[in-house]
């Protein structure tokens, strides 16, 4: 199963924004579009959401099931 996490990060936190790219990739998430990343690893995502947060994004986080 394959989740997706949906995330507005500050722009002004450039370095935070690189520890959250560098985190998404070490955890083997694929990056779809910029705020928007698959991976099989829903805890790791938690990780990264509660990051986002703590920064002051905002984060959504959701499975990825297609329909079409």
């Amino acid at each position: 199963m394959s989740f997706v996490i949906v995330f507005d990060f500050p722009r002004v936190l450039a370095s935070e924004r690189r520890k959250l790219n560098r985190m998404l990739h070490r955890i083997g998430a694929e990056r779809v579009q910029d705020s928007f990343w698959r991976c099989d690893d829903l805890k790791a995502l938690f990780e990264a959401a509660k990051f986002i947060k703590s920064c002051g994004g905002r984060v959504e986080i959701l499975e990825e099931r297609f329909v079409f």
